[in-house]
C-alpha cells in the first residue's frame, strides 16, 4: 500500500511542510526525537490509517511514539518498539529503501550495563541522550569519563525512583528511552555462577528448599535444577544479585509452579496471567507502551520456553523491582517526559 499525500491534509498541517501531491515515503530508522520530511511523512501516514490525530509536526514526539508502537502491536510480527525502522515503514507503504539518509538527530541505543571507565559505542550514545537533555558538555568520545558519571548522576537524582549510582542498568538507559533491550552480562562483583545454589532461607512466606538447596513455594512444584539456572541466568544478565536470583525462582514456584506454559484465568478478579512467572495481560504488561509491551513480548511469546519466561520477568523486574509479586502489587516504571532542565549541580 501507497500512501498519497496531498497538500492541506488537515487542519492540524500548519507547523509542517507536507510533501506535494505524488508518494509518501520515508527513511529508517526514525525514532524519539528524530525531525524531518521523513517524520512528517510517517505522522501523515499514522494519520491516514486512523491511528493518530495528532498534529504532523515533523517531530518523532511521544504521540508519534506511542502511534507507532500501536501499529507494530497490531501487526505482527513486528515489535512494537517505536522505532520506524524498515520493516515498520515497509508494511506501511512508505518506506523509500534508504536507512538514516534524512533523518536529523536519529535516536540511538545503547546496551546495558555502563559502568565508569567503559569505552564503547553505548557509551556514545549516552553522552549524545545527555547532551540533548542539556545535562553533558563534554566531547562524545565513547568513554565514560568523570565528567559524563557526573551528568548521568544529576540525571537519575532528578528522576526518581532511580538509583544515583553513575552506573547506567536498564532501568536508567530505559528511563532516557535509549535502552536496547540487551544486557552486557556485566555485574558488579563479577559474572554470578548460573546456579547460585544452595540457596539460604529467606524471609518469605513458605520459603522451602529441594535438597539440591533450590527454593520453592510451600508445597508448590520446585523448579528442576536446569529450570532455576536457566531463571537465575536471566535475572543476573540484567543485574540482579544472587539473592534476587533465588527469589525469582521461588517466585516461578510460587506462581505457576515453575510452568512456563502455565495460563491461569481468573475472570472473578479479571486476573489473565501468563507463563511460571503469572505476567497480567489484563493489567497492561503488554500494551504497546507498558514494561513488557515495548520490548516487543507478547502473552503467546512468554509461554514458548522457560527461557522466554524468564527473560520477561527479569525485564519485568528490571522497570518495577519485586513491585509485580509483592503487595502493593504495582508497577510504576521510572520513564516519563524527558528532563527539561537540572541545575548545574544536580539540585
Amino acid at each position: 500500500m501507497l500512501l498519497a499525500c496531498l497538500a492541506g491534509f488537515g487542519a492540524t498541517a500548519a507547523s509542517a511542510s507536507l510533501p506535494a501531491v505524488g508518494t509518501c515515503q520515508a527513511d529508517a530508522e526514525l525514532t524519539l526525537f528524530d525531525k524531518g520530511p521523513s517524520v512528517i511523512c510517517l505522522q501523515f501516514a499514522l494519520g491516514m490509517l486512523h491511528i493518530s490525530n495528532a498534529p504532523i509536526t515533523g517531530v518523532f514526539d511521544k504521540a508519534t511514539l506511542d502511534a507507532v508502537m500501536w501499529f507494530q502491536a497490531t501487526h505482527p510480527p513486528l515489535r512494537a518498539d517505536g522505532r520506524a525502522g524498515a520493516r515498520t515503514l515497509a508494511a506501511m507503504g512508505i518506506w523509500s529503501g534508504k536507512t538514516s539518509s534524512s533523518v536529523v538527530g536519529a535516536q540511538c541505543r545503547a546496551d546495558a550495563t555502563i559502568q565508569p571507565g567503559q569505552r564503547s559505542m553505548s557509551v556514545r550514545c549516552m553522552q549524545d541522550t545527555l547532551r540533548e537533555l542539556g545535562l553533558f558538555q563534554g566531547v562524545s568520545s565513547g568513554i565514560d569519563d568523570a565528567a559524563t558519571v557526573d551528568a548521568l548522576k544529576r540525571y537519575q537524582r532528578a528522576t526518581p525512583p532511580l538509583q544515583v549510582d553513575g552506573w547506567a542498568g536498564p532501568r536508567t538507559l530505559a528511563a532516557m528511552g535509549i535502552w536496547s533491550g540487551n544486557a552486557t552480562g556485566k555485574l558488579r562483583g563479577g559474572v554470578a555462577p548460573p546456579g547460585p545454589w544452595p540457596a539460604p532461607p529467606q524471609d518469605e512466606p513458605f520459603w522451602n528448599s529441594t535438597k539440591d538447596g533450590v527454593p520453592y513455594y510451600g508445597y508448590r512444584t520446585p523448579c528442576s535444577r536446569g529450570d532455576a539456572n536457566m531463571i537465575a541466568y536471566q535475572f543476573a544478565k540484567d543485574g540482579a544479585d544472587v539473592a534476587t536470583q533465588q527469589w525469582a525462582v521461588y517466585i516461578a514456584s510460587r506462581e505457576g509452579g515453575c510452568r512456563y506454559d502455565a495460563v491461569n484465568v481468573n475472570m472473578a478478579t479479571l486476573d489473565d496471567s501468563h507463563c511460571s512467572f503469572q505476567l497480567n495481560a489484563l493489567a497492561g504488561m503488554f500494551d504497546p507502551g507498558s514494561s513488557l509491551g515495548r520490548l516487543g513480548w507478547t502473552v503467546d511469546t512468554v509461554k514458548l520456553s522457560m527461557e522466554n519466561c524468564a527473560n520477561a520477568a527479569s525485564d519485568l523486574w528490571v522497570y518495577c523491582g519485586r513491585g509485580p509479586w509483592t503487595p502493593p502489587y504495582s508497577c510504576r516504571p521510572p520513564w516519563g517526559d524527558p528532563v527539561a532542565a537540572v541545575p548545574a549541580d544536580g539540585g
